[in-house]
C-alpha cells in the first residue's frame, strides 16, 4: 500500500521532473480517456499531496485549469523514464492498469491508481 509519506516523495520529484513541461497524454487502458484528453498538451503546473492523495494542475493558472486527483489504492505507480544521452526514452509496455501515459520533453510518464479523476477549478 502506497503510504502518506511515499505520496509526497512522488509529489516532490514530479515537481522536478514533470512540472513545466507539456505532454500528450493518452489512456492506454481506455478508463481516463476524458481526462487525458483535458490535459493533453497543457502545461503541468503544479502537483500537491495532501495526505495519500495527490492533485496535479494542468494549464496556465485560468479558469480552464484541469485538476487530477490521484489516489493510488493499494498497488498504485506513477513511473518516470527519462531520456538517456542520446536522447531516447526506454519505456516498459503499458500493462492493462495504466489509466494515464504522458509524453512530452524527453519524459514519458505511466500512471497506475486505484482513483484517478478530473476536474475544473468550478
Amino acid at each position: 500500500m502506497v503510504e502518506g509519506h511515499s505520496v509526497h516523495r512522488v509529489a516532490a520529484r514530479h515537481r522536478q521532473k514533470l512540472v513545466g513541461k507539456k505532454f500528450a497524454c493518452t489512456s492506454p487502458n481506455g478508463r481516463f480517456t476524458e481526462g487525458a484528453a483535458a490535459i493533453s498538451n497543457k502545461p503541468f503546473r503544479a502537483i500537491e499531496a495532501v495526505g495519500k492523495n495527490l492533485f496535479a494542475w494542468f494549464g496556465s493558472g485560468g479558469a480552464d485549469d484541469v485538476c487530477v486527483h490521484v489516489h493510488f489504492g493499494m498497488a498504485g505507480n506513477w513511473a518516470v523514464f527519462e531520456s538517456d544521452a542520446n536522447g531516447n526514452v526506454h519505456e516498459p509496455a503499458t500493462t492493462a492498469t495504466t489509466r494515464l501515459r504522458m509524453e512530452g520533453g524527453g519524459v514519458v510518464s505511466h500512471l497506475s491508481a486505484m482513483t484517478v479523476k478530473h476536474g475544473s477549478r468550478a
